[in-house]
């Protein structure tokens, strides 16, 4: 062989051995073996599925879109880019993470599981639904709310299950029923060597658990199958207060946490700044589980003047999570942070300040911004009897008594104020965690920033397991090595 040939044959191996060379090639093997199942650039279904992630950060160009409808072919899917070993593979459930990489990638292919979402109704008082980890939670309210019955599911209607409940899931009823992933019942998951499980407390249980906190570092969950609790019309809404009220918010938050804990109570406090308006204001959305106007667990809040706006009544699920999405900053650019502490006297007013400083800087540099701090309750742990999730509270701690969760989160329209919104937001997050010192070390992962580490937050232990879990049920890697993005394990 000349010289000149041997040159070209490394050439030729060097770029086929390329991210993107071996994604486009596993983009044609794949259509090969599904058919109808993966759009290319160029198609309408390609351009529809990029431009429905809910943040412009996400709305990235991998190779092909691929789009199973069920676990079967999910499996032959996994089965196939098993072989790869170049990281190019993003898994998509809802869309809703401001992370880029998460769920999309530009240098290979994404896994689009909306199709993935079919809701069926389980026993004669449907006291379980199975859901397909590409639902909407605003298309199982619809199921459910006809039939008084809930899930503990998302606030915002347009979220995807699958995320939600591998990472937590906050919702309207956690105070009384935990975090999301602790009413599911039962996951079918599609291991990385194209295996489909039951994972639940006696099938797999490890699996189960890890799954529950520990997301996408074990295999795929296609289907959920969710406990319902009966739940007819109650209380709830929002209320918009002008930024004068801003004091007497906090007060009332600390006098909330003071308070004998009620389960039916369930509050987000929200400051938010409006650069469009260049003005400061606070929501509280809040709920009571019960048709009862005005409870007392939540009175102090709906006391506090002046009000700008009032949408407090009696109503449904799917009307709640229905308005909250109509108030979500969507088709802009998006940063979240997060972190707990444990709540004690001042501590709330001096986070607000810092937040509030920080704001008022960064708006002077990036005018369109809006900036929101939000307080809220981490839910009660699972029952020593229950089956386990992957958190750090042990059965008889109490959290939700003791902690208060925080997420900052920030939006803006221009991809070139990036970097500096980025580095208002770590500022912030790192000033907040001195102040507040680390005793509760928790992050939720769903409000992680990517710089974040809120696997790690869990504790060595609890990694410990979660590791021995991906690989005894991973041992190639798959899904540390090849799906791309995600919190991964510190293997």
């Amino acid at each position: 062989m000349s010289m000149a040939s041997h040159a070209l044959l490394l050439v030729a191996i060097i770029l086929l051995s390329s991210p993107v060379v071996l994604a486009t090639c596993a983009c044609h093997d794949i259509a090969k073996l599904l058919p109808g199942r993966v759009f290319l650039p160029d198609s309408s279904e390609y351009k529809t599925s990029i431009s429905s992630y809910f943040f412009l950060n996400s709305r990235q160009s991998p190779k092909c879109i691929v789009a199973p409808t069920i676990a079967d072919e999910v499996a032959k899917i996994v089965k196939k880019l098993s072989v790869r070993e170049k990281k190019q593979v993003a898994i998509r459930s809802g869309g809703h993470t401001p992370n880029p990489g998460f769920a999309n990638t530009d240098s290979g292919i994404t896994l689009d599981l909306r199709g993935l979402n079919k809701i069926t109704l389980q026993g004669p008082s449907a006291d379980v639904v199975s859901v397909g980890t590409g639902t909407l939670w605003r298309d199982i309210y619809a199921t459910l709310d006809p039939v008084n019955r809930t899930v503990v599911g998302a606030r915002v209607a347009s979220v995807g299950v699958g995320g939600f409940l591998t990472g937590g899931g906050l919702s309207f009823f956690s105070p009384k029923y935990g975090f999301g992933c602790d009413n599911v019942v039962n996951m079918e998951v599609v291991l990385a060597n194209g295996t489909i499980v039951s994972a639940n407390a006696t099938s797999h249980p490890d699996l189960f658990r890890a799954l529950k906190g520990g997301q996408g570092n074990f295999g795929i969950v296609t289907r959920f199958d969710l406990i319902t609790h009966s739940q007819s019309e109650y209380w709830g809404g929002a209320i918009q207060y002008a930024a004068s009220a801003d004091a007497a918010q906090l007060s009332a938050f600390e006098s909330f946490k003071a308070a004998s804990y009620d389960g039916s109570a369930e509050i987000e406090q929200t400051f938010v700044y409006f650069g469009a308006l260049k003005t400061f204001s606070s929501t509280n959305n809040m709920f009571y589980m019960k048709p009862v106007a005005n409870a007392s667990a939540l009175k102090m809040f709906a006391d506090i003047q002046p009000q700008t706006t009032n949408t407090m009544r009696i109503s449904n699920t799917s009307a709640f999570a229905e308005e909250i999405e109509m108030f979500q900053p969507k088709d802009q650019f998006a940063t979240y942070a997060t972190l707990s502490f444990r709540m004690g006297p001042g501590i709330l007013p001096k986070i607000y300040k810092q937040w509030k400083d920080a704001t008022t800087s960064l708006s002077a540099k990036v005018p369109n911004v809006t900036s929101v701090l939000t307080f809220q309750d981490i839910p009660p742990p699972p029952a020593a009897n229950a089956p386990g999730n992957s958190f750090p509270f042990a059965p008889d701690s109490t959290p939700h008594k003791d902690d208060v969760l925080v997420l900052f989160s920030f939006y803006w329209p221009h991809k070139q104020e990036y970097e500096l919104v980025e580095s208002t937001i770590k500022g912030l997050t790192g000033s907040a965690q001195k102040l507040v010192g680390d005793r509760v070390k928790f992050k939720y992962l769903n409000y992680a920033a990517a710089w974040q580490d809120p696997i790690g937050s869990y504790g060595d232990e609890m990694n410990k397991m979660l590791v021995r879990v991906a690989k005894s049920y991973d041992p190639s890697g798959f899904f540390q090595k090849v799906v791309t993005g995600g919190f991964k394990l510190s293997m």
